[in-house]
């Protein structure tokens, strides 16, 4: 049984509490637990043991549905190119297709201003996760300048997973993006690749450096007890040091 070297990748940025936490190589994948409790794993990239597949899926403003954007028939060819990425096979998305669902659970489409690395977009603490590694909101021009103001795309935490007592493990991303923005290849290789876990690339998936380093698990982690309020558009659940 061949295993590569564990390099954790410790990216944290300051004033966020984010990770890069490698996920480890090589050897047997771990059974898919469907029902029951849920774990965090750092097995594969889907973060959980309840998800056997790379799900993303995407809720989409009304004005994009009436004017047949066929948002989630390019995304799913979005995700398609994410497979080109050199780290795809080591991040262990499992044998199933991936797949771009219509239609989220969960919270609406986000329609206040989204602040970066700090606010949550999705339910926020959880003890049961979806089975979507991503949940995409997709924006007409109107309601992305009220929500990114100038940005093209910003990304979120949605769900977070206990850990134990003292730490929480982002295991859902948000990204919420123009609609102009979905058939840019930047899109593709920095956002939608860093929503399912991987490291944000180059046009093409190019490296920025051959350095060997093993993908990493993009997510934040809170390590201190945390309130319960956490809902989309609020801020992250603050403190309480006990």
């Amino acid at each position: 049984m061949k295993r590569f070297p564990l390099r954790e990748l410790l990216h944290v940025a300051a004033m966020s509490g984010m990770v890069l936490a490698a996920v480890r190589c090589g050897g047997e994948a771990p059974p898919n637990v469907l029902d029951g409790d849920v774990h965090f794993t750092d097995q594969s990239a889907l973060l959980t043991t309840n998800r056997d597949a790379l799900r993303l899926c995407v809720r989409e403003a009304p004005s994009l549905s009436a004017h047949g954007s066929r948002v989630t028939e390019r995304l799913g060819a979005s995700l398609k190119a994410v497979g080109g990425h050199p780290d795809w096979a080591a991040a262990r998305f499992g044998a199933k297709t991936p797949t771009v669902e219509a239609g989220c659970p969960g919270p609406e489409l986000a329609l206040e201003r989204l602040e970066p690395k700090e606010s949550i977009v999705g339910v926020g603490r959880t003890t049961k996760p979806g089975r979507f590694r991503a949940v995409i909101h997709v924006l007409d021009e109107e309601t992305a300048d009220r929500v990114l103001g100038e940005r093209k795309a910003e990304r979120a935490a949605s769900e977070f997973l206990r850990v134990d007592d003292h730490m929480l493990v982002e295991v859902t991303t948000a990204l919420v993006v123009r609609e102009s923005y979905l058939d840019d290849p930047e899109f593709t290789s920095r956002w939608l690749t860093q929503v399912v876990g991987l490291q944000p690339m180059a046009a093409g998936f190019q490296r920025a450096s051959e350095d060997g380093a093993l993908p990493g698990v993009l997510g934040d982690v809170v390590e201190k007890p945390v309130t319960d309020v956490s809902v989309m558009g609020v801020k992250k659940p603050s403190f309480e040091v006990k």
